[in-house]
């Protein structure tokens, strides 16, 4: 799960139990107020009837003895006062009728009290019996109505009090869901990460992640995981790297300081020609400590991307030349064959550089080869590239490691630990070829030897 669809989860399920909450309270006031209207109305057709009623008794009262002395409360009540008394009582009876058993009750009202009020003198006792009759059926019609609004109003509220417990349970389970799965897929792992980023840094660099939580923590875990791999074989290289440095670097110098105590410690000095062999071992070491010392200086320029490019035209040719006819006097154990076109053959590029990746690889041609081995050069030409290839017949290297070997610092296992070196010079080849827009691969067969080709972009002049 990503991070994303975690904070979409649970906004979603807070926004539903949101508009949940807002729906229930909503119909819960809805039905308050429906209950509350409708009470209302029953209480005022319940005072209405009433009212009827005693307007009724009041107008037979007054018929009976024609007026009525109500000057303690009022003036005195006429015959014809009270009539229109009970006339505006019906009609305030009739506002309330809702049903059609409140329709049809209040219709019957209506009549009775008109059969009444158009009722003879020897009848109007029995037609006041039977409109109040009729009224307080509407009364009791009222509060039956008002009983079963009270008895609904009750059940809303039990139903509300149902769903806000509901809600409230809801609510608390959704922010408890969101957070607990906000602390199992986001704080944990990111507290893992912080203390693996500690430890790490405190010098545990067996320090790992669990690749847990959401999709952008395992990822994150992983790129860790990858990153503390690669700093491990990183300071497990340089280790080598200089305990490699520290044997390659012992090598000559225990031979140039044997060679001067020889010197030193001879009562006269060796016959002309054992100190001619002297100075050719001196200075064979002085140049291998020469090339260790540089191809440490280009790598380190390399990686600070300080290499410089003194970019011009020249022909390949006489630069493959010029290389391989340097190495042939210091091989003399290895033949080396040369194959060049006889065409000129244009390049764009730095000719130092170019002649230092010549160099680097017949060095390593010539140290993996046995003694009497065979070393190749062959540089070839088409229309898109240039292509150079030197060929040895030493131990080879397994396909595992073809990339390997252009790493720095890194030597094929199948090396002898007396062949030297320190693994920088196919680093720094790759990377000039690079910069002339060019690539360097190897094909190799263990035991049989290997094949590095330079590939160069072509420069054919133009007509």
């Amino acid at each position: 799960m990503r991070l994303r669809s975690l904070f979409l989860i649970g906004a979603v399920l807070l926004a539903l139990l949101s508009l949940g909450s807002a729906a229930g309270l909503f119909w819960m006031s809805t039905q308050f107020q429906s209950q509350t209207t409708s009470l209302s109305d029953s209480i005022g057709r319940v005072h209405s009837a009433e009212r009827l009623a005693h307007s009724l008794f009041l107008l037979q009262v007054v018929q009976e003895f024609a007026s009525i002395d109500a000057s303690s409360v009022g003036p005195p009540v006429s015959v014809d006062e009270a009539r229109r008394r009970v006339s505006e009582q019906l009609e305030q009876v009739d506002p309330y009728a809702d049903t059609a058993q409140e329709r049809a009750l209040l219709a019957n009202v209506r009549s009775q009290v008109e059969a009444y009020l158009r009722a003879p003198a020897q009848e109007r006792l029995s037609r006041l019996r039977e409109a109040i009759q009729a009224a307080e059926a509407v009364s009791a019609s009222s509060i039956e109505r008002a009983h079963a609004g009270r008895d609904e109003a009750t059940r809303v509220s039990d139903a509300a009090r149902l769903i806000g417990g509901l809600l409230a349970v809801g609510i608390v389970t959704g922010v408890a869901l969101v957070l607990a799965a906000t602390r199992t897929r986001l704080y944990l792992p990111l507290l893992s990460i912080r203390r693996a980023l500690a430890a790490f840094k405190s010098g545990q660099r067996e320090s790992r992640l669990e690749q847990v939580g959401v999709r952008e923590l395992r990822e994150l875990a992983a790129e860790f995981n990858d990153m503390a791999e690669t700093l491990v074989s990183q300071d497990a290289r340089q280790v080598q790297f200089l305990a490699g440095v520290a044997h390659d670097l012992r090598n000559p110098l225990n031979v140039l300081k044997l060679s001067v105590q020889i010197l030193l410690r001879a009562p006269e000095l060796p016959p002309p020609e054992k100190v001619r062999e002297s100075l050719v071992r001196l200075s064979t070491q002085l140049d291998r400590l020469e090339r260790m010392v540089g191809d440490l200086l280009e790598q380190t320029r390399i990686e600070a991307g300080n290499l410089e490019l003194r970019l011009e035209d020249s022909d390949l040719r006489v630069l493959v030349t010029e290389v391989v006819e340097l190495h042939r006097p210091s091989s003399q154990q290895h033949r080396i064959e040369l194959t060049v076109p006889d065409m000129p053959v244009p390049v764009r590029g730095d000719p130092t550089r170019l002649s230092q990746v010549l160099t680097n690889l017949l060095n390593n041609a010539i140290k993996y080869s046995p003694r009497g081995g065979l070393v190749r050069v062959l540089l070839t030409q088409s229309q898109d590239e240039v292509l150079l290839s030197v060929s040895d017949e030493g131990v080879g290297i397994p396909p595992d490691e073809y990339e390997h070997i252009f790493e720095p610092f890194r030597r094929s296992k199948g090396s002898s630990a007396e062949i030297p070196g320190i693994g920088l010079g196919l680093s720094v080849s790759r990377r000039i070829v690079r910069a002339h827009g060019g690539d360097i691969e190897v094909v190799s067969q263990v035991g049989a030897g290997s094949t590095f080709r330079v590939r160069l972009p072509s420069q054919h002049p133009r007509t």
